[in-house]
């Protein structure tokens, strides 16, 4: 096999879902403004319809504890961290393009191809 083959097999193991382990979700949100209020519906419909197992939703309130955005380098609200499983995904906005969102969160079933 060639060098090229093994690291790419390797590659996939390294991000292939964990079977078994909880999906962690961190939605940082400021109050109940319009997008923040979006962006929490739609993950939790995400999270219903496409995430096989068991899943997470931890919300943090910017307003309420600025202190946990800062340490999170959160600049700009809704902002969703895909904590686990590994690598690490930041997600902006109000999580309405499915698709997109789908496939940054390594959720799809298919590749994405725009719009």
């Amino acid at each position: 096999m060639e060098p090229a083959k093994k690291t790419r097999r390797r590659a996939r193991r390294k991000y292939a879902k964990p079977r078994g382990e909880t999906y962690v979700f961190r939605l940082f949100v400021a109050g109940n403004e319009s997008n923040s209020s979006q962006a929490r519906r739609n993950l939790a419909r995400l999270c219903e319809e496409h995430v096989k197992g068991p899943y997470k939703i931890e919300t943090v309130d910017v307003l309420e504890d600025p202190t946990e955005a800062h340490k999170n380098k959160v600049l700009v609200t809704p902002t969703l961290i895909l904590d686990k499983p590994l690598p690490k995904v930041t997600v902006l906005g109000n999580l309405n393009h499915t698709s997109r969102v789908l496939a940054a969160l390594r959720l799809a079933t298919t590749k994405f191809h725009g719009s």
